[in-house]
């Protein structure tokens, strides 16, 4: 099992954008802003169990850098996101992989490890619903808009405006499965959680979910 959990961390740059000239707000690309120079750094928690095991738990901070930009082919801007890794704040950082992020009229496209997943849909709205997946070439995947405009605290930050993506949730007798990423406006992405537990499956153990 490994759950993630990525926490907003002190020393990251607020920013405001104008990405259209329809009004930003109500369409909700507040949530996704993309500009030039902004950073956020995240401190992450991973803890992986294994039965009859100890739990093993790493933490890490992971730092986000809107590098440059340059044209897609539909011809709007697509940015380039590197981020680097440390274990410990008194390290300095290094490279761990360059995604790439771009938003269109209607779409917030995140490109991580060559996978595009749309991880918003415009204008943002309450029970939204859409395929995370609709522009690679895995499962269908349901993405909901599980919360919106909804202050939060993260990280001894509170954030006034937030809105929380629900991407999968299920419990069954052989896994539990939950992912969520919630965004805040004029920031972007603040938190994400995955959780993966797959259970003990052995005539012995079945439905103990162990």
């Amino acid at each position: 099992m490994k759950k993630l959990l990525a926490f907003l961390f002190v020393g990251l740059s607020f920013w405001a954008c104008n990405p259209s000239k329809n009004d930003p707000q109500s369409a909700g690309y507040e949530y996704f802003p993309l500009e030039k120079g902004n950073y956020i750094v995240y401190d992450v928690t991973a803890t992986q169990y294994a039965i009859a095991q100890d739990s093993t738990t790493s933490r890490y901070q992971i730092k986000e850098v809107v590098a440059d930009s340059f044209p897609s082919l539909d011809g709007l801007a697509s940015f380039r996101i590197e981020r680097f890794r440390r274990n410990t704040s008194d390290q300095a950082w290094s490279i761990d992989s360059v995604w790439t992020a771009r938003r269109t009229i209607d779409k917030a496209i995140r490109t991580e490890n060559n996978i595009p997943y749309v991880k918003l849909t415009f204008p943002t709205y309450l029970d939204q619903r859409w395929n995370g997946n609709q522009l690679n070439g895995l499962d269908e995947k349901e993405y909901k808009v599980s919360r919106i405009h909804e202050s939060m605290g993260v990280g001894g930050n509170n954030f006034p405006e937030t809105l929380t993506v629900l991407q999968e949730s299920k419990s069954t007798e052989i896994d539990l499965v939950n992912r969520q990423e919630t965004y805040a406006k004029g920031i972007g992405l603040i938190r994400r959680e995955r959780t993966e537990l797959y259970y003990c499956q052995s005539a012995s153990c079945f439905g103990q979910k162990k």
